[in-house]
């Protein structure tokens, strides 16, 4: 064998670092992309990142009316369930002891306001009798709001019908003798060991659905979470128009002042550094000017595509494919992937993500065309809404109905998915009496 020099000519993609950043920006939600945008302006120094105007006009408002309701909101925001609770035991008589275990408990419940620790436990950790602990627990559970400090939910369900101005002793007794027979909706087995009529059953159910089963819910601080559409979808004289939020992203602007300021020098060194970094923003306001315009177009042609949903409503909703969408803007599948990931639309019928307009086909008898499997939820909702809740419909009624009146062929298992996507439950236990 003998060492030789060859030269080939060959075809091969290659992934430039700003080719990689463009792929990253097009999959970015608004939230990431801002942040994104902000730790680039840190990096270069000629970047300056300006909000939009009606951004900040809103943040003026919103700031505004905060200090106008800085009073109303010291109470509402400041309470807790633990402050409230310590707040009722402060006028309570108690010993240091009882006091100790107290407080523990208090600061041992979850956000619903249950008390999962286990009593050995917790008279371990504080070197007191189980008693003790078990006195303080009953103490605990006398407190507002009732229920709270329960170890399960069939126990805070009682511990609020047991303070009921008037009582209900037959609710008491289902729910602390038979609470899994009347929660798996066994009535008339439970009717006939009761010795009652099935309607007063139903009673004691539409008592229970007005009880609180998380006590402590309304002290949690919850996050609000809002959602900024990146694109908007307006009714206009040719039909639907599709307009780019720009609101939700600031402004690149470049810092051509400090640029002058520092490169009076006339240092090579500066200057080649700021060409670079102006090369990195040119390629950053180009990538960002693709990313906008790939998420208008793939909007356009779901508009196209999806025409009789923005007419009727989502129940309208037809089959769709990222690869139907992908081949007529001629780019590859993976690139509508990384447009739809995290991004919404305002539509007339509400702020949906992009990814709900993508749905699979449902075979329809006797038509050509198929329906989607959004549109079969949304009438299997429909049709529960209007039925009979004395003779609810089962899956299998269901199945039948949507081929009737739809022409939409599924099977019962199907139907019984798609219920359970819903979180609506099955027609037993839907039965009202």
């Amino acid at each position: 064998m003998r060492a030789e020099l060859l030269q080939q000519q060959q075809l091969k993609l290659s992934l430039t670092k700003e080719l990689t950043q463009a792929i990253e920006l097009l999959q970015y939600s608004t939230l990431e992309l801002r942040s994104f945008l902000y730790e680039q302006s840190l990096e270069n120094p000629f970047l300056e990142i300006r909000d939009n105007q009606r951004t900040e006009k809103y943040k003026r408002l919103h700031n505004h009316q905060e200090k106008k309701n800085m009073i109303e909101n010291i109470g509402t925001s400041s309470e807790t369930l633990a402050s409230y609770l310590l707040m009722q035991l402060s006028m309570a008589q108690l010993s240091p002891e009882q006091r100790r275990i107290m407080n523990y408990l208090i600061h041992s419940l979850d956000e619903d306001g249950y008390l999962r620790a286990d009593e050995a436990e917790i008279a371990n950790r504080l070197a007191v009798t189980v008693e003790a602990v078990q006195q303080a627990i009953r103490v605990l559970q006398s407190l507002e709001p009732a229920g709270v400090g329960a170890r399960s939910l069939q126990e805070c369900l009682y511990l609020q019908l047991v303070r009921l101005p008037s009582r209900n002793e037959l609710a008491e007794q289902i729910v602390l003798h038979y609470f899994l027979m009347f929660a798996e909706k066994a009535w008339k087995t439970l009717a006939k060991q009761l010795n009652v009529d099935i309607k007063e059953i139903q009673q004691v159910a539409d008592l229970i659905c007005t009880l609180q089963p998380r006590p402590g819910s309304p002290y949690a601080k919850a996050e609000s979470h809002f959602i900024a559409p990146d694109l908007i979808v307006e009714r206009c004289d040719e039909g639907f128009c599709v307009l780019l939020n720009d609101e939700v992203l600031p402004q690149l602007i470049w810092n051509s002042s400090y640029e002058k300021k520092i490169s009076r020098g006339r240092d090579k060194q500066i200057e080649q550094f700021i060409k670079e970094k102006y090369q990195q923003f040119e390629w950053l306001v180009k990538s960002l000017e693709q990313r906008k315009q790939t998420l208008v177009n793939v909007m356009n042609k779901i508009v196209e595509k999806q025409a009789e949903c923005f007419e009727k409503g989502f129940s309208a909703l037809k089959p769709l494919t990222m690869r139907e969408i992908a081949e007529e803007l001629n780019v590859h599948e993976s690139t509508v992937s990384r447009t739809v990931k995290n991004k919404y639309v305002q539509t007339p019928y509400g702020t949906v993500e992009l990814r709900y307009f993508f749905s699979s086909a449902i075979s329809l008898a006797n038509a050509s065309e198929d329906a989607s499997a959004a549109q079969a939820k949304a009438l299997i909702k429909q049709l529960i809404e209007q039925e009979n809740k004395s003779v609810p419909l089962s899956d299998q009624k269901l199945a039948e109905l949507l081929c009737e009146k739809y022409g939409i062929v599924i099977s019962r298992r199907t139907v019984a998915k798609y219920r359970e996507q819903l979180n609506i439950p099955s027609s037993a236990k839907r039965k009202r009496y």
